[in-house]
């Protein structure tokens, strides 16, 4: 076998591992040094890795290996075998030794795609997607499935950092600039799995369902098993987030039955905690957590002999909240330090202190609930019991309100932290090559995540006051026409960049409002950074001010795509966001209205929203009127004062 043979087969093997895994026979008898190789990569490719070490012992074995065409594939197995086991540092050495002995460029891109696969599989994305990068790097024409197959790997990193639009991009030219490859059976089906997963995750299920519903092929073969897997696998997550739990039930279980039977680990750990959400949603008609955990210790089970992995850390989240729904709280915990564990190290010094603090709650609460427990044999101490009943109710929602923090925190803090690493790693290994305004995009980059953070962070601060009660406030009479005016003005450049126009309809009468100034404008800041968030280009956006009686109400109304009245009633919660989509790249911690809501109930009002789908949003925030204050204007905002001076 020639050295572009024997590539060929290689790469055939990680898009169609299915087709080369060997048979009994086959795996029992003498295979040639080419056919372990490829039986290697195969059993790789599909996560059985008993199978993986009992063929790299073979092949060490094997007089073939001292053939120099094949000693670097020899290595870089050893390297990603040394970076399973926890050795990073044996693993560089191997990959750099390996792709150092390539004997040409298709050898060292496949050596690079090798390492970026091994590297995604742990969950270090940014060297993966720089292994990705330099696999493309020395591909040439000829090896344009490689080439997809290393631009399915950036995209894959892209989405998993929370980049869609950049994800979706290299799909999109992947198909313009690779149709040769596009269009050869596996890949396309590899290319469309993908795709359509992106769609999900970006808020477009419906889409990936019409791009799944015509592509799955009627008969599926050893050489389709693997792509037809993962279609199925994306088509379950459209289900679910379409919520059509019923199809997604049926389709779940003979999914996960399937990839059990055929002994495709990775798989049937995804297929079952993919199915597992049927039951651990609360929102699912079959939400159900005794069996919710029943599927997820079988999706870990599936795990048994592999490394320590992304999904791995899922399915112990996972298990932590459902745990938690039945009140199992050390088990709950238990899983939730297996998940930090894996994430430490995208988690900030507060997350990390955030943990300890749950952990203290926990074993505090379970002392509790025991003391409480002896205390209701007591009709003498019924007072005590009851107070004691209140400080459980409390560690509850703390502690609740703990897990969702430490979710949210994995989530948000993890895809701009990786940012700032990526942006780091290449002003270090290419400072001296950029150009200047290569070097300012990237400081620019890493500037613009850090502030992202800050506000984050801000926002988690002002949340842990609020829930505490260590938040003071200074309620005094303010002006609301120069309050609201202070706040439209802040927001006139944003909204011009999406040719946004921003209407008052009320005049600069003195009322005034009994508030705490700068929380105030804060809140209808944040009303209406929201209103220009999701409003399409060249609409309208409303701000108005009305008196009821002895309240004023300030009101922001946007032409976006509304929301339903489920969604409305999740609006204000902690940690929800709505599932329309913004119609820019904005995110955030879903904190946001939750703590509008803890503020303006603080200042002794109310908020609310009036919305329809397709009708556009009102939110509005009513607080009680003030006569105008005596003397001077120390009472406003010093934003409102340089207001008030300047007019």
């Amino acid at each position: 076998m020639q050295t572009t043979g024997y590539i060929e087969s290689l790469v055939s093997a990680i898009i169609a591992p299915c087709e080369h895994l060997p048979t009994g026979s086959q795996s029992a008898g003498t295979p040639s040094f080419e056919e372990l190789l490829v039986y290697t990569e195969a059993s790789l490719a599909v996560w059985r890795f008993p199978q993986v070490r009992q063929y790299a012992q073979r092949l060490a074995d094997h007089p073939g290996r001292l053939n120099e065409h094949y000693q670097c594939m020899v290595i870089s197995l050893s390297a990603r075998l040394a970076l399973a086991a926890g050795d990073p540092q044996a693993a560089l050495r191997g990959t750099a030794t390996a792709i150092e002995q390539a004997s040409s460029p298709a050898l060292r891109a496949l050596i690079h795609y090798q390492w970026a696969a091994m590297l995604e599989m742990i969950g270090n994305y940014p060297d993966a997607l720089r292994a990705y990068t330099d696999s493309l790097k020395n591909l040439d024409s000829s090896n344009d499935v490689l080439a997809v197959l290393a631009q399915l790997g950036a995209a894959r990193i892209e989405g998993a950092l929370g980049d869609y639009a950049t994800a979706l991009h290299i799909l999109n030219s992947q198909q313009d600039s690779s149709a040769s490859a596009s269009t050869h059976d596996v890949v396309r089906l590899l290319h469309i799995a993908h795709r359509a997963e992106l769609l999900t995750a970006s808020g477009q299920p419906d889409e990936a369902l019409a791009l799944l519903s015509s592509v799955r092929p009627a008969a599926v073969t050893p050489r389709t098993t693997y792509a037809v897997a993962l279609i199925d696998l994306a088509l379950l997550g459209a289900y679910y987030a379409t919520q059509q739990w019923d199809i997604a039930g049926s389709f779940g279980e003979a999914l996960a039955q399937r990839m059990e039977e055929e002994a495709l680990p990775y798989l049937a750990a995804r297929a079952r905690y993919q199915y597992a959400q049927l039951f651990s949603d609360p929102g699912s008609p079959y939400y159900s957590p005794p069996l919710a955990l029943e599927h997820l210790r079988r999706a870990l089970s599936h795990l048994e002999h592999v490394p320590f992995c992304d999904l791995h850390a899922w399915i112990h989240l996972r298990l932590a909240q459902t745990y938690r729904a039945i009140k199992h709280d050390r088990k709950a915990f238990i899983h939730l330090e297996k998940f930090t564990d894996f994430h430490s190290s995208a988690l900030s010094l507060r997350t990390a202190h955030a943990i300890k603090e749950t952990e203290i709650e926990l074993v505090t609460r379970q002392r509790d609930l025991e003391i409480a427990d002896l205390r209701r044999q007591n009709h003498e101490l019924q007072l005590q019991l009851s107070n004691a009943l209140a400080t459980v109710e409390e560690y509850k929602q703390r502690m609740e309100d703990q897990i969702a923090y430490l979710g949210v925190v994995a989530h948000d803090l993890k895809n701009p932290l990786a940012a700032i690493m990526m942006s780091a790693s290449v002003l270090e290994r290419y400072g001296q090559k950029l150009t200047k305004d290569e070097l300012e995009k990237h400081t620019s980059a890493i500037i613009r995540t850090a502030e992202w953070m800050k506000d984050l962070v801000t926002q988690l601060l002002d949340f842990t006051a609020l829930s505490t009660g260590r938040l003071t406030l200074a309620i005094e009479p303010v002006h609301a026409a120069l309050l609201f005016d202070t706040v439209i003005e802040a927001y006139r450049v944003r909204a011009l960049a999406k040719s946004l126009t921003i209407h008052k309809h009320y005049h600069a009468a003195d009322l005034y409002v009994l508030a705490d100034s700068r929380r105030l404008q804060e809140c209808l800041d944040n009303l209406l950074s929201n209103a220009i968030k999701y409003s399409p280009l060249g609409r309208q956006v409303h701000c108005s001010i009305e008196q009821h009686g002895e309240h004023l109400r300030f009101l922001v109304r946007d032409e976006g795509p509304g929301l339903s009245q489920q969604e409305q009633e999740r609006l204000f919660r902690e940690f929800t966001r709505a599932r329309s989509a913004a119609t820019g790249s904005e995110g955030g911690t879903g904190l946001g209205l939750s703590i509008v809501r803890r503020f303006v109930e603080a200042m002794h009002g109310t908020v609310g929203c009036t919305s329809a789908p397709g009708k556009g949003s009102t939110f509005f925030i009513e607080l009680p009127m003030a006569p105008p204050p005596r003397g001077n204007q120390e009472h406003l905002h010093p934003s409102v004062q340089e207001l008030v001076q300047s007019s």
